[in-house]
């Protein structure tokens, strides 16, 4: 049995060597398998050999609709639906990159607003009047923000 990223299921479909397409239930999620001119194969994971599962079957088919194949036979008979719910995956280390990004990207943008202003204005403070400031940020003389000028 051979191994397909998406990419090489595309790539397959578009030049004819995708003979038939199944969506087939294991437990509470899906994976597609296609027969090729080349033999069995199962779609995976972008890396590695892992399948690629789905917990809703129309994501499936959504898919293999974009990739322009129209038939597929559902193998229903080891579907568990119950099971969907303990065989889901949680990805906390994808959400602390999202939560990150979204955050740099607030901070980027900030940076640029901060720019355009200074451009227009010509307002500033040099390194050292900030850092001199920053010193003093959790003690008992903590200091007032110092004015911008130009």
């Amino acid at each position: 049995m051979r191994h397909l990223n998406l990419d090489q299921l595309r790539t397959t479909t578009e030049t004819g060597g995708v003979l038939s397409v199944s969506i087939i239930a294991d437990g509470g999620m899906f994976h597609i398998e296609a027969e090729t001119r080349r033999g069995h194969a199962v779609l995976t994971k972008a890396r590695g050999s892992d399948l690629r599962r789905f917990r809703d079957i129309t994501k499936a088919m959504g898919l293999l609709r974009e990739l322009g194949i129209r038939e597929a036979r559902v193998d229903t008979k080891n579907w568990h639906p119950e099971q969907a719910v303990t065989e889901r995956v949680t990805r906390p280390d994808r959400a602390l990159a999202m939560r990150q990004a979204h955050e740099s990207a607030e901070i980027v943008e900030a940076a640029v607003t901060a720019w355009k202003s200074h451009e227009e204005t010509g307002l500033h403070l040099t390194w050292n009047e900030t850092r001199n400031w920053m010193k003093t940020w959790g003690k008992e003389n903590e200091q007032a923000a110092p004015e911008c000028h130009k």
